[in-house]
């Protein structure tokens, strides 16, 4: 019963910090000074474009955790306050997703070419394509997502990806 607890929380420990290693990643790779790549490697980047890169994994790890939850939910050996935990957890990470993707969608609406939002209790970061945003841009998106979060603006930090 405890391995089942401990898992659960395991689980939601793992993408909190797979989550914050993606974004750091991001923010550092795209700091470095790089030459101008080749033709052959300018399809690769085009390929392996940073924020679908983001996109995607942090759909792959919603989805193992997603699968993980309800593995605990519908085990029979599952104690109550397991599944209890569980099932709040599920609902949080639905409850994410769903700010998540109305916050996107609401920054695209609003002229932003391209934009990811994660997320998490008490944070929120939003990647958005662009060498540099100006202050009134920067003031939008801090709107959006405090209104959408309900986070306290100290907490929402802004990362313009190119």
């Amino acid at each position: 019963m405890k391995n089942m607890k401990r898992r659960a929380m395991l689980s939601l420990g793992v993408v909190a910090v797979l989550l914050a290693a993606t974004a750091a990643c991001l923010v550092y790779r795209d700091a470095r000074p790089t030459a101008l790549p080749a033709v052959s490697e300018q399809v690769t980047a085009i390929e392996t474009d940073p924020l679908t890169e983001f996109r995607t994994e942090r759909q792959q790890l919603r989805e193992r955790q997603r699968a993980e939850l309800q593995d605990i939910i519908h085990d029979a050996a599952t104690d109550a306050d397991t599944l209890s935990l569980a099932k709040r957890q599920l609902m949080s990470l639905m409850d994410r997703e769903d700010k998540e993707l109305t916050l996107e969608g609401l920054l695209t609406a609003r002229g932003f070419e391209d934009a990811l939002v994660t997320v998490d209790v008490g944070a929120v970061n939003v990647l958005v394509r662009g060498a540099a945003l100006t202050q009134r841009e920067t003031a939008v998106i801090l709107d959006l997502a405090l209104r959408q979060t309900g986070v306290t603006s100290g907490n929402v930090k802004i990362i313009p990806i190119n």
